[in-house]
């Protein structure tokens, strides 16, 4: 009886530990999978020197300052890699399945297909722990673009264009959909709406309206460094970037909005960048 009882034990035992290594098995090969399936969504950019031009909300401000408004701001940036396409629903449903991650507010999600419609309703703070998620899946270093990186994405590498579309032109209907609000979608419209840019980047303008890492400065980028400017080290509103599907008014690439980290919104989502 003694005996039995010890083999039975070390049984059970041996069922719970290879209960748990198929469990840990199974998780790996979901990870391998949601990997191969995203693999292509990743456009790298060389680093290199941007002219970025000074906003008229910028310029009214320097000049209320008595400083001097040049013709524009010279930002350097080093090498990255940055997602063709805003992260989807069907994305961060995973990334909240496998880690164990939660946001109630994602729950207000307008998805009509979850592997179409760019993730919207979760808060800036959800939005960085999945990009810091995904670089670690893939070995590297995930996060938000910061405003120079989005910027020089959004211009295909630095070049002098007013508008992150396929030519660098507004064509409601044709490259974006902004046109006449009042007939705005009620919902985000497909990552792959409308054309890329000439560097192969989807909905920056007329998709969803995306976070960046930078905290908030009205004065950016007149105090940052010229070299990979990241923002102020605190603050409390978030950089908000791109031309949004209800916009009222047509968002050159270097407009900038703000927003409270802590909330999410319809009208906004996000790509991530990875670097070494």
């Amino acid at each position: 009886m003694f005996m039995n009882r010890h083999r039975n034990a070390f049984n059970l035992s041996i069922v719970f530990i290879f209960s748990i290594l198929t469990g840990c098995d199974k998780h790996n090969q979901e990870i391998e999978s949601f990997k191969t399936s995203i693999k292509d969504n990743f456009i790298d950019f060389n680093g290199g020197e941007m002219h970025r031009k000074v906003s008229f909300d910028l310029s009214w401000k320097l000049e209320e300052r008595n400083r001097k408004v040049p013709d524009y701001f010279n930002v350097v940036v080093s090498d990255f890699t940055i997602q063709k396409y805003p992260a989807t629903c069907y994305e961060f449903e995973f990334f909240m399945r496998v880690t164990g991650h939660t946001s109630e507010q994602f729950e207000d999600a307008k998805c009509p297909d979850k592997k179409k419609t760019p993730a919207n309703s979760i808060p800036w703070y959800d939005a960085q722990a999945y990009c810091e998620w995904l670089g670690s899946i893939f070995g590297k270093k995930g996060s938000l673009p910061t405003e120079a990186q989005w910027e020089f994405a959004a211009t295909s590498g630095g070049k002098d264009v007013e508008y992150a579309t396929n030519n660098g032109k507004v064509e409601p209907g044709v490259n974006t959909i902004w046109g006449d609000p009042k007939k705005a979608p009620k919902q985000p419209p497909a990552i792959d709406k409308y054309p890329p840019n000439p560097m192969g980047i989807y909905g920056m303008h007329g998709g969803v309206g995306e976070y960046v890492l930078d905290w908030h400065d009205a004065l950016y980028p007149a105090d940052a460094p010229e070299k990979n400017p990241t923002g102020p080290t605190s603050g409390t509103l978030k950089v908000y970037k791109g031309n949004d599907f209800r916009s009222s008014k047509i968002s050159e690439v270097y407009t900038r909005g703000s927003t409270d980290p802590n909330y999410g919104y319809y009208r906004a989502g996000f790509r991530c960048t990875l670097t070494n």
